[in-house]
């Protein structure tokens, strides 16, 4: 089991407070200093700033709770596996997506997983590749499905070829159904932020098309779609996305014929012997429908 040291002292940098910690824990204040003051004799330095109402770390204090949390974190998953040599598959599973996926596919395949394994309870984080990666890498992730980006292909990850998806020039219902590149090039393009997988499949159309057209950065697709059914400009966006807005006649795709780029999603894991009941559960049914796997280690 874990030293009570360490959840106490991470307790406290989470809660940004003393008491806020001692409710959390069930302790009095003056418990919780004490656990605080002895570590800090223990080591001889200060690890928490107190000049201020709110806790702030000192260099050797971040350092502690870098350490403290990555230890924490081994220790309830060594609890969980061996807990779930002995129970179906059961407890919390740790999911993040990008918004493509997060958004229009994952839902559905959340609720066959709770249908069949209604004791797995799903958490699920929605954010863009760059930080799903990075969470996953971190252990804060138990899955990640991120878009097709081979930059980050020398991290220390399990990689699963998902679904195919495809990916159109979109406009609102007042454009023409084609634009030649003269007219791509002069008009505004709503984008996604760095660091998204949609982002970096933007880039390479517009490089592909040989223009730099003035650009509007968003960072969630329904922002982007609004944007576009607004007349504001266009974009290029998964086929997934936009199924409720080709049937209403909001948004259109332009050029269909000749502009299409296809890229897949990718399931991450990270790269450790053993993975909770919950996970193998999970990654066995994206498996189902996966292409290839990969394992890249840096």
């Amino acid at each position: 089991m874990i030293n009570q040291t360490l959840k106490v002292f991470v307790t406290v940098v989470d809660k940004k407070s003393f008491t806020l910690a001692a409710e959390s824990l069930h302790m009095t204040q003056p418990a919780v200093s004490k656990y605080i003051r002895k570590l800090e004799e223990e080591f001889g330095v200060t690890l928490i700033d107190r000049s201020g109402k709110m806790v702030r770390l000192n260099p050797a204090g971040e350092i502690y709770y870098h350490y403290a949390k990555e230890m924490i974190g081994i220790d309830e998953r060594m609890q969980h596996l061996i807990q779930d040599l002995q129970n179906e598959s059961r407890g919390p599973v740790h999911i993040g997506a990008s918004y493509t996926y997060g958004e229009y596919i994952l839902p559905k395949i959340i609720a066959q997983l709770i249908g069949k394994y209604p004791r797995i309870k799903p958490e699920v984080s929605i954010s863009n590749s760059s930080s799903i990666i990075r969470m996953v890498n971190s252990h804060d992730l138990d899955i990640g499905i991120i878009e097709d980006e081979e930059r980050e292909t020398d991290k220390n990850l399990n990689i699963t070829r998902l679904i195919r998806d495809r990916m159109y020039i979109i406009g609102n219902c007042d454009m023409p159904d084609s634009l030649d590149d003269k007219a791509l090039g002069a008009a505004t393009w709503i984008v996604r932020e760095d660091g998204s997988g949609t982002r970096s499949y933007q880039d390479q159309l517009f490089t592909s098309l040989g223009i730099s057209p003035k650009t509007i950065t968003l960072s969630s697709t329904q922002a982007v779609k609004s944007s576009v059914t607004n007349g504001l400009g266009l974009t290029l966006l998964s086929h997934h996305t936009i199924g409720e807005e080709l049937k209403t006649g909001s948004l259109k795709i332009i050029n269909r014929e000749s502009t299409e780029l296809s890229r897949y999603f990718h399931l991450l894991t990270p790269d450790v012997k053993f993975h909770s009941k919950s996970t193998r559960t999970l990654v066995d049914m994206f498996n189902e429908d996966s292409i290839e796997t990969h394992h890249f280690k840096s």
